[in-house]
């Protein structure tokens, strides 16, 4: 009875001391930290990933280091956390449709958004703006679609990426049916040389270069992408206020880890990355960059977000015509 006793002892002991217990999460974290990026150095993804990786690093007193893996769309850094240790020190942040997207855009999508991962907690949101070169005549969307309408297949203008691509496919068919061509660049910053130059009309850009090129005078600002007008950049008009209907698109920013990451590391961190993002401090950044905090209640909700995430990226993918790749 005695050895069963002890037996029994030792087994609730270890239970408490692994991974998964309790008490790793009181201890949690006791070395360093990895955050993935998925988009250069430099890029408004990297400047995120950095911002709140030293807030986190704050918060949890230990080192956080962010480890850009970009390429493919985003999804080289999604499969590198696919593949890493799910033990809490290895997580990725960045746009949620890194993850959410990949059924609806890749013919052979190289993971599952809602089995390989562990959402913890949403980061931000963000709207997508449209953009015209500061030296173009155009300060209204009515004004710019008239002449867009004018030119016929002679416009063209540019996408950086696939919620980009989106919100251009509903500006053209909401605005009353335009015939402009779509022009892919790798990066925002890709497609400076041909607006200097005139032959690109327009663009849809995320904020942080949206608004640093208005700021710089490089371009202007004419509508962001949302049904409302986002808090930190009130003076910016939605495409509805500005005559086009059905337009809204709003992209989240998540905290991801491996699938199989202990329970209460995660319940952990959506506490610490919680009381990151509602801080004064990255209120005031995030608003800065054209984004606005967001809040779920659990990992749980989280995921139960990205879900819906997946399939209103089906709907998204229609909308903007994507092949798969």
């Amino acid at each position: 009875m005695k050895k069963f006793f002890a037996g029994a002892m030792a087994l609730v002991f270890s239970a408490m001391m692994s991974p998964g217990g309790a008490a790793a999460a009181d201890d949690y974290p006791t070395r360093q930290i990895t955050l993935i990026a998925g988009f250069p150095a430099g890029s408004g993804a990297d400047v995120y990933a950095r911002f709140f990786a030293k807030k986190l690093e704050e918060k949890l007193k230990q080192t956080v280091i962010v480890e850009n893996k970009p390429g493919g769309l985003g999804s080289l850094s999604v499969v590198a956390l696919k593949n890493a240790k799910p033990d809490g020190y290895t997580m990725l942040i960045g746009s949620a449709d890194q993850f959410t997207a990949a059924p609806h855009v890749f013919k052979e999508p190289p993971y599952d958004p809602l089995k390989d991962f562990d959402y913890i907690a949403p980061v931000f949101s963000q709207a997508f703006m449209m953009l015209v070169s500061a030296k173009s005549p155009y300060k209204h969307i009515s004004e710019l679609t008239a002449a867009m309408k004018e030119k016929g297949d002679k416009a063209s203008y540019a996408t950086p990426n696939f919620p980009a691509t989106i919100l251009a496919e509903m500006y053209k068919a909401n605005a009353g049916g335009l015939n402009t061509l779509q022009v892919r660049y790798k990066t925002s910053a890709d497609s400076l040389n041909d607006f200097a130059s005139g032959s690109i009309d327009y663009m849809v850009g995320d904020p942080v270069f949206g608004l640093a090129r208005s700021r710089d005078g490089t371009l202007r600002i004419l509508a962001v992408s949302t049904a409302k007008r986002i808090s930190s950049v009130p003076d910016i008009p939605t495409f509805a206020e500005e005559g086009v209907p059905n337009v809204d698109v709003r992209i989240w920013w998540v905290l991801a880890a491996p699938k199989g990451t202990p329970k209460p590391i995660l319940e952990k961190m959506h506490k610490v990355m919680t009381e990151v993002t509602t801080s004064d401090e990255a209120r005031k950044f995030v608003g800065t960059n054209g984004g606005e905090p967001m809040i779920l209640d659990s990992p749980q909700a989280t995921l139960d977000y990205a879900t819906m995430d997946v399939k209103r990226w089906e709907e998204w993918a229609k909308i903007g015509k994507i092949e798969k790749q």
